[in-house]
């Protein structure tokens, strides 16, 4: 996929450092990603595989060496033996189903593999009651099946999606169903109505560096223009280390979409993300029975404006903790918070939103009453005027309106009696850089979640202030 480019700065040089590898020793590994949030995974185990090779120029007929190929990869999946590697040739293949157990489909190095939507299957790669499932180096695209999907995973444990490109499917790139112990990594997913979604008592599942980018089709008012959408899943799902940019319908009066969308769904962490020019970053919402949002955390992300994009609404999110992100320039609001309003409201008790910068657009909007266990405190808001939709604001206040002014928010709601109001000096913000300065006022002057820190205290915004890193600048 190459390196991205971004305001001056490359992709890999941004993520240099924040990712956790887990590569050589396959062993059970444990995540600590926030406070009192634990992911553990366990990869594929290793065995003695044999390898079968498969190419449209080839007959089934044939034994699948490398020089006298199987044609059909249905036909490999059902033939192969438990630990296979089935390696895939150059050309385009139909729709398969996966119910056999221990196998992995791999686009030939250095060739182009690609499934194909036929339009008759909702599912390009069907993976069903099943384990120990690999997907590696393939393209899958152009389903154009309504609600037609790339790669669809369910009832099954032990799979792994990795640096695939998934693309222009009508529905969703990949769907994760009651799954449990499932990696989709380092993949691009893109011109989908849905990049990837994770459904129902889906457990263990991390979403990790993977490209997601210009989803941008239609599809229904729920499912149109978004990134990663967590439907009704119990968890723990884990989205980290991802870039999500561009996710939002077409130009339209009122667009929709957004990078992240939290429907009825619990224990999410989402950390070490990188957005810019969604619609929204993460909106959060329910049913008419009220199913709770419960258990999100949002730490330690990186967001942008460019063109467009505004931040978090949270609507439905109680028990939830916002700690430690960055966030530029963005359109009407950073944080939309209500409790209990309209269709897709519910409770936000026990939200905590700390350790935060916000710069150059309105920070706060609060739309309802807030529960008592509302936490706003201790984050550095900063808008000393921006074209950004709402620039010209802090903060709006129901009953109250909008204002200028960090004093009067504070007077109005109790809220930030530890917050700062000043220029959080990052050391170079027009090209990317959001690392704080030596001189910084957001040093130290967090409040401690149990996450390891510099210092007497720790540090507002995304980066944590290294002297030994930052003293030459």
């Amino acid at each position: 996929m190459g390196d991205l480019q971004f305001r001056g700065f490359k992709r890999n040089a941004l993520l240099a450092g924040t990712f956790i590898l887990l590569l050589g020793v396959l062993l059970p590994v444990t995540l600590v990603i926030a406070e009192g949030v634990n992911f553990s995974y366990l990869p594929l185990l290793q065995r003695e595989t044999s390898n079968y090779y498969v190419s449209p120029e080839g007959d089934d007929a044939n034994p699948g060496t490398i020089d006298a190929p199987w044609e059909h990869v249905q036909f490999a999946v059902e033939k192969a033996p438990p630990g296979s590697a089935i390696y895939l040739r150059t050309g385009t293949y139909l729709p398969i189903t996966i119910e056999e157990a221990r196998l992995s489909l791999i686009g030939y190095p250095g060739e182009t593999a690609i499934f194909q939507g036929d339009g008759k299957e909702q599912h390009t790669i069907m993976i069903r009651d099943t384990s120990e499932i690999s997907l590696s180096n393939l393209t899958i695209q152009n389903n154009p099946v309504n609600y037609g999907t790339g790669v669809h995973v369910e009832n099954s444990q032990d799979i792994s999606i990795s640096n695939c490109l998934i693309q222009s499917n009508q529905g969703f790139g990949v769907v994760l169903k009651d799954v449990a112990d499932v990696i989709v990594q380092n993949n691009e997913l893109t011109d989908n109505a849905n990049a990837i979604e994770v459904r129902y008592g889906s457990q263990n599942v991390m979403l990790r560096e993977n490209l997601i980018h210009h989803n941008n089709r239609r599809l229904d008012s729920g499912r149109s223009a978004i990134g990663i959408n967590f439907y009704y899943t119990t968890g723990p799902v884990t989205a980290q280390g991802n870039w999500l940019w561009e996710n939002h319908t077409p130009e339209l009066p009122d667009p929709g979409g957004a990078a992240i969308e939290v429907y009825g769904a619990a224990n999410i962490t989402i950390t070490d993300n990188v957005f810019w020019d969604n619609e929204t970053i993460m909106e959060t919402g329910t049913d008419e029975d009220k199913t709770p949002c419960t258990n999100i955390t949002f730490t330690r992300n990186l967001a942008m404006r460019g063109d467009r994009q505004q931040g978090l609404i949270l609507r439905c999110a109680a028990n939830s903790l916002v700690a430690h992100n960055t966030f530029d320039g963005l359109d009407n609001f950073v944080f939309n918070l209500s409790h209990y309003k309209g269709e897709y409201g519910a409770s936000i008790e026990g939200l905590e939103i700390v350790n935060n910068i916000a710069v150059n657009g309105r920070v706060y909007v609060i739309e309802t009453e807030m529960p008592a266990s509302v936490v706003i405190d201790y984050n550095l808001a900063y808008n000393p005027g921006s074209s950004s939709d709402y620039g010209e604001y802090l903060a709006y206040v129901e009953e109250y309106g909008n204002t200028e002014h960090f004093e009067l928010f504070q007077e109005w709601t109790g809220y930030e009696a530890h917050g700062m109001n000043c220029e959080p000096q990052f050391l170079d913000p027009a090209n990317g850089d959001y690392h704080l300065s030596a001189s910084s006022p957001a040093i130290d002057h967090g409040i401690p979640l149990g996450e390891p820190y510099q210092g007497n205290a720790p540090d507002l915004g995304r980066y944590e202030y290294t002297v030994l890193k930052y003293q030459a600048k």
